[in-house]
């Protein structure tokens, strides 16, 4: 009885991650909905690039950046060199609009002290951010401020989209749709819970500096919550990035993303406690029930090897082993240029829970840092 409850408890948890948690946010959406106001506004906007040895994309990266509908007097651009020893600094000097501004840090710092800095220097009332690596649509920027013509919205997400050919890219191609979803539902209550780190803005004034080993995209949005300033997602706002060039660097990055996302979790741990009890049921449910989702997997892989004896339970441990090996079959063929897109799911969740497993690891070691080495691209 104990294995079998432990089975149930698990499969209840990560049911309530991906399936509960979107459909509560719909009921609520539904009943609770919170209206705000929009208009074309055009304030006075920074945009802010942090950039580490970028230069295969950072001439694409100034050029869309200078493509944008927004008028040029009112756009300021912050690209900080965050120790960069390739040609990023000169590629960058070599564009002479005066809306470029160069912020060199030394030493490499990462991005959330590039990103600190940057603000204290900023003149515009709003400030974007974006990544190198991450190509705007010419009216993103209008898309994210019409949003600040209500003064209780404090924070807007926009729209990023993948560039991918690969299985494991599809699949999260498809994991990204499903969280528009949650995220359009999230902003029906003013409550987004965490943004897109390649596009979103803030009201300078409501930025606080955050410690520097710590994921911009998940404690600048908390602290705004914090403080009663709506965040809503903008999908017209719109962006697209490359995905990584295989797997191993796709788990990678994410593994990375999730050390990250736990070491803040605890390090804010009270601001998101004084949040309010949305922000807590959010939190639990969007992200920290999923970062534990490999350890209940394995439960439930060891809890399942002692009611072999039960029928139904055999067939449950079949289903395990189809689910893993198709993972295994999906990720072979991929790497041997053969997709089969009926494996894109598993492939995918299986990418996923590793990366956790993997981020969950390096954050019990003290693994995390400010800094990292990004992953290739695909080339498009």
């Amino acid at each position: 009885m104990a294995a079998i409850y432990i089975i149930w408890s698990c499969v209840g948890l990560i049911a309530a991650s991906y399936l509960g948690y979107p459909v509560a946010m719909a009921l609520l959406a539904k009943f609770f909905r919170k209206s705000y106001s929009k208009s074309d506004i055009e304030p006075q906007v920074t945009l802010v690039i942090p950039a580490h040895n970028e230069e295969k994309v950072i001439a694409a990266k100034i050029e869309n950046v200078l493509s944008l509908e927004y008028p040029g007097e009112k756009l300021e651009v912050l690209l900080v060199l965050d120790g960069c020893t390739d040609g990023t600094k000169a590629i960058a000097a070599g564009f002479s609009d005066s809306r470029i501004k160069l912020i060199e840090q030394e030493p490499r710092r990462g991005k959330m002290a590039a990103l600190n800095s940057a603000v204290a220097q900023a003149v515009g009332d709003i400030i974007v951010f974006t990544d190198a690596n991450s190509l705007y649509e010419k009216d993103a920027i209008r898309k994210l401020v019409r949003n600040f013509a209500d003064e209780k919205i404090g924070c807007v997400c926009g729209e990023l989209k993948y560039r991918n050919e690969s299985l494991a890219g599809e699949g999260e191609d498809l994991y990204w749709k499903y969280e528009k979803v949650i995220k359009e539902k999230e902003s029906d209550l003013l409550s987004l819970l965490v943004v897109n780190g390649s596009i979103y803005a803030i009201r300078k004034k409501l930025f606080e500096p955050v410690e520097e080993t710590l994921a911009d995209d998940f404690v600048v949005p908390m602290i705004l919550a914090k403080k009663g300033y709506g965040l809503v997602y903008e999908p017209e706002a719109i962006t697209s990035e490359k995905t990584a060039a295989n797997t191993k660097e796709g788990i990678k990055q994410k593994a990375r993303i999730i050390a990250q996302g736990l070491k803040a979790s605890f390090a804010i741990g009270s601001v998101i406690i004084s949040s309010g009890p949305l922000r807590v049921f959010q939190f639990l449910f969007h992200k920290f029930i999923r970062w534990f989702v490999p350890v209940l997997l394995v439960l439930i892989f060891i809890a399942n090897l002692f009611v072999l004896d039960r029928p139904f339970y055999i067939g449950v441990f079949l289903c395990q082993i189809l689910l893993y090996l198709s993972a295994v079959a999906g990720y072979i063929l991929e790497e041997n240029s053969i997709k089969l897109k009926i494996l894109k799911i598993p492939l995918y969740f299986c990418i996923v829970n590793l990366a956790s497993a993997i981020g969950l690891l390096r954050f019990m070691t003290g693994g995390t840092k400010a800094t990292w080495e990004k992953a290739e691209t695909t080339r498009g």
